[in-house]
Order: C-alpha cells, then sequence, then structure tokens
C-alpha cells in the first residue's frame, strides 16, 4: 500500500466504493477517474473564479491550482476575487449512493506555495449536506434554516495553524461537544465553530492530505461522528454530534472552497499567492 493511499483511505473501517483522481490508489473497490468537472460531478461554479488543471508540484497528480490575487479575501466582500470555489458531488456511481448513506469518508492533498504567506487564515475544502437545496450555502453567518445543513470545512489560521470550520444544528446539545473539543474550540458570533484549532499544523512547499469521515446521527439522537486524518494520523475524532433531526438530510458531496477569510480586510492575502488542489477522493462507508 502506496503512503499516499492510506492517507487517502486511512479509516479500518471497510469502504463499500468509491473514487479517487490519485495515481497512487490501488484498491479494488475505488474506481479511477480524471479530474475533471464532469467526471467530479462539479456544480455552482463561483462567478469570476477559475480552477484550471495543471500537473501538482512534486507528484505525479494533476491538480487544480488556486490563484490568490493580493488584497483578496471573501467572494462576498467585493474585493479582488481569489481561490475558487464550486460544490462537488463525485463520480456518478459515488453521487447515487450518497442519499442512502450514513458514513462517507472524503480526502485531498493541499499544497501550499513554497513562500506562502498564511495570513489571519484561509478556508478550505470539506464535507456537506442537508435537505434538498438547503444544503448550499450553509455557511456566511447563515442562521435560518439551520437544521436543514451541515457544511464541515477546514482553515488554515496564522503561521498554518489548522481546524475544522463548522456549521453543524444550532442545538445545545452541539455546542457543548464542540466546545471541549481540544486544544481550542472557538464558537464565533454568528458564524461557524472553530473546532480544535490547533490540532495540527499545514506546512507549505509539502503536500498536506486531509481526509475526513462523517457518521450521520440517526433522526432524533445525538450519535454523530467527525475523524479528521492529516497525512494519515487522527488529530480530531469527536463523538456525540447532531448532524440532522430528518432522515432528509443527507449526504450532498464536498463543498469545495477556498479563499482568504474571513469577511473583513484584514483576512486579505498580502501578496499574490498560489496553491494546487490533488488526489480528490470520496468513498461510501460501511
Amino acid at each position: 500500500m502506496s503512503t499516499i493511499q492510506s492517507w487517502l483511505f486511512p479509516s479500518s473501517h471497510s469502504y463499500i466504493s468509491g473514487f479517487t483522481t490519485s495515481p497512487y490508489v490501488n484498491m479494488p473497490q475505488i474506481t479511477h477517474v480524471a479530474l475533471s468537472d464532469s467526471a467530479l460531478g462539479v456544480t455552482k461554479i463561483a462567478a469570476g473564479t477559475e480552477h484550471p488543471i495543471v500537473t501538482g508540484p512534486r507528484t505525479k497528480s494533476k491538480a487544480w491550482k488556486a490563484t490568490y490575487p493580493k488584497g483578496s479575501y471573501a467572494p462576498s466582500s467585493g474585493a479582488a476575487l481569489g481561490g475558487f470555489g464550486f460544490y462537488l458531488s463525485g463520480t456518478q456511481s459515488f453521487s447515487s449512493q450518497l442519499s442512502s448513506a450514513k458514513e462517507v469518508i472524503t480526502s485531498y492533498s493541499v499544497m501550499f506555495d513554497t513562500d506562502w504567506q498564511y495570513g489571519e487564515g484561509g478556508k478550505l475544502p470539506g464535507i456537506y449536506g442537508g435537505v434538498g437545496d438547503e444544503a448550499y450555502e450553509c455557511t456566511g453567518g447563515r442562521e435560518d434554516d439551520r437544521m436543514e445543513c451541515f457544511d464541515l470545512r477546514f482553515m488554515w489560521r496564522a503561521n498554518g495553524i489548522g481546524e475544522l470550520y463548522s456549521y453543524l444544528p444550532l442545538t445545545s446539545n452541539n455546542a457543548n461537544v464542540l466546545a471541549n473539543v481540544h486544544p481550542e474550540t472557538i464558537e464565533n458570533n454568528n458564524y461557524g465553530f472553530s473546532v480544535g484549532r490547533g490540532a495540527w499544523t499545514f506546512h507549505r512547499g509539502a503536500w498536506n492530505t486531509i481526509a475526513e469521515r462523517i457518521l450521520l446521527n440517526d433522526p432524533g439522537k445525538s450519535n454523530g461522528k467527525i475523524q479528521i486524518w492529516i497525512n494519515g494520523t487522527t488529530v480530531l475524532h469527536v463523538e456525540g454530534l447532531q448532524m440532522r433531526n430528518s432522515s432528509a438530510s443527507v449526504f450532498k458531496g464536498m463543498h469545495f472552497q477556498t479563499f482568504f477569510g474571513g469577511s473583513t480586510s484584514d483576512y486579505a492575502s498580502p501578496i499574490t499567492q498560489d496553491a494546487w488542489f490533488a488526489d480528490i477522493s470520496g468513498a461510501i462507508m460501511s
């Protein structure tokens, strides 16, 4: 088993089926697919952004290149546009199973440029879901219909500090569970929870492989789970969560979004810089 394969698919749980764009994976239940919008079910591309396909630095994998111009930050800011954003449902076979899946893992590798400046922080992709179209835009300080969606992206912070940036139903149970995740969890007023800030550090000029496993709760119960691996090592494992209160709330795929921010100019990219996203993968788990 290759190192990257074990980082992209690190769980000891069984994989029923899945996909990957990584040439380093050799698993009979995982289908290889090209890195393309059509093959990966890309929709709702953020206006004015691009995600060109290139050969990633120091890898055989094809990658999406993100450019963050100096001064760019949150897409809603009206400042220079940076990064990119879209929703990704995976291959047709994978996406057709999402609505009935109880447990899913998604993963990818990200490399920040060798002279990358982290600034105050920015967003990275993660799993999302919910009820129909209510699943979309479960971000940006949304307060309405929060029982109808979940969005579990990541952030880098100053000096490369990592965290899970979660939008979950606004229940007292979720707030209590997340508040106790170490080393630090911060409830941002009117925004998501910064969960486990400092549990890992991103490194520039090297590939950082993120794997995210979500177990949905049974409706009416708080038995959902989140597990995060960085380069094959578990850095977060949270239990006792409520992602939904109805079986109509299901996995949708990945919210593949990246930008500097935060919603204020102090988050703006200090220079024009690039990052690359490769090895896009997902699997249905038993």
